[in-house]
């Protein structure tokens, strides 16, 4: 039988237009191929991420492409802490609850902070985490690396997380838009192979 696991999650490629007179789109394109140099902008309330959404079958074909729409609604008091809260347009679900902090983007789960991106960071730099409703152990794999896109040639950091000693998720990560790309794996019992459950894709981003 073919296994059709599907774990719902976010990731990421980019373009841009304006939405409104009182949001501005990040411009990432430099025209010339090269890395481009984003405007100094933060997500914050109000801020708009398009995704392209792929989902898989574990033989590798695509089940269903979509487009989902994540929006910072909110800001929320955790902890004694301001979290900006994601969630998506569509169903009004959050997301993540999100605070960039000194060297690093926060999440607020499993009922407290925890670190999501290490940044800045260096190769091989690991740490512990909570995460889509588990622990995790996220890896830096690679950093200050050039994501051709829609928005144009961006630089991030590629990070990636694992679970019960499996590949859980590849991750990428750039300071001005946050979750660029996301691939999302699962691994089915009895020792079927790991499978690419999902992509996530970033195509616009307005502030």
């Amino acid at each position: 039988m073919r296994t059709k696991f599907f774990v719902f999650t976010f990731i990421l490629f980019a373009g841009g237009s304006l939405l409104s007179s009182c949001q501005k789109e990040i411009n990432l394109t430099t025209g010339s191929g090269s890395p481009a140099t984003p405007v100094n902008q933060k997500p914050k309330v109000g801020t708009v991420w398009t995704y392209l959404y792929t989902k898989y079958y574990s033989f590798g074909g695509v089940f269903s492409i979509a487009t989902v729409v994540y929006k910072a609604a909110s800001e929320e008091t955790l902890g004694g802490e301001k979290w900006l809260k994601v969630i998506d347009q569509a169903t009004g679900a959050t997301v993540y609850l999100l605070n960039e902090k000194t060297g690093a983007l926060y999440q607020y789960t499993n009922n407290s902070s925890n670190l999501f991106f290490k940044y800045p960071a260096v190769v091989n730099d690991s740490y512990s985490t909570y995460n889509s409703g588990s622990s995790e152990d996220f890896t830096v794999k690679e950093v200050n690396v050039t994501l051709s896109t829609g928005l144009g040639d961006i630089v991030v950091n590629h990070y990636e997380g694992s679970s019960g000693g499996s590949l859980k998720e590849e991750l990428w990560y750039n300071e001005n838009v946050w979750i660029a790309w996301q691939y999302v794996y699962f691994q089915p019992p009895f020792g079927a192979p790991l499978f690419r459950i999902s992509t996530l894709f970033l195509q616009t981003i307005t502030y």
